[in-house]
């Protein structure tokens, strides 16, 4: 990546390495998000920037680079041997704080799920292996469920097919503080929720989230009365015992 201590961000640099999107998102204050990234960028969502966007992405990432961490780039000039390595741990232990973050949610998330399953087991629910998708109802046997399957146009991390026809599209998600938890319920539940009506209809679909972690009132109450989301959480899944043994 020829960007000259980061002094040269254009487009050349995505075309030659259409990955290295990933990378540059951390040397920006603050660090941009992959979706900021996206939106920003004007491109659909891909795993590497296309020669059509490159030139965007540069516009993108040039002006916001850290002005502490990389205080060459400003006054036009080569970094300290100092100020070189300062830049490179310090920007690496952003990259790898924001990996642990994502994998201690994703290893939450897997928690959840199988805690769900714990549920549906007990109920004498059946597991489904397949992992193909989900587009009519009868696409799933009454009284089995399934693990991260797409559900109608979207992924589910566990569609249930309840006994009495209906499908109950499980969600599980960890909130690390109230910004966090808008977009894991209302933006990620909410929005499936709305597409899993629109496919089988709202009468033949459930939505529910088990969560876990911080959530703002305003974001639950907008989910369970404006986007019909039932909600459980974790540390209290009887409900979802009883919802699922109330259903046949």
């Amino acid at each position: 990546m020829a960007t000259d201590n980061l002094r040269r961000i254009d487009g050349d640099v995505f075309r030659d390495d259409p990955d290295v999107w990933q990378l540059l998102r951390y040397v920006c204050a603050p660090v941009l998000s992959e979706e900021n990234f996206w939106t920003l960028v004007g491109s659909p969502k891909s795993k590497v920037v296309r020669p059509a966007y490159a030139d965007d992405a540069a516009e993108v990432i040039g002006p916001v680079i850290d002005p502490v961490r990389f205080p060459w780039v400003a006054d036009g000039r080569d970094p300290t041997d100092v100020e070189s390595y300062a830049a490179v741990l310090s920007t690496v232990v952003l990259l790898a704080a924001q990996r642990v973050g994502t994998g201690a949610r994703g290893g939450a998330s897997r928690r959840q799920e199988a805690e769900v399953a714990g549920v549906l087991e007990a109920a004498e629910y059946e597991f489904d292996e397949s992992r193909s998708r989900v587009e009519i109802l009868d696409d799933m046997a009454r009284g089995t469920y399934s693990r991260e399957r797409g559900v109608g146009g979207a992924k589910c991390d566990v569609p249930v097919r309840l006994k009495d026809g209906r499908l109950l599209a499980i969600e599980c998600k960890v909130s690390i503080g109230p910004k966090n938890g808008w977009k894991r319920m209302n933006r990620e539940t909410g929005g499936k929720a709305e597409t899993w009506r629109r496919h089988f209809g709202s009468a033949q679909v459930v939505t529910a989230v088990v969560i876990d972690g911080v959530f703002d009132l305003g974001c639950l109450v907008q989910a369970q009365d404006v986007q019909s989301v039932t909600i459980f959480w974790e540390h209290e899944l009887a409900p979802l015992a009883r919802f699922i043994a109330e259903a046949g």
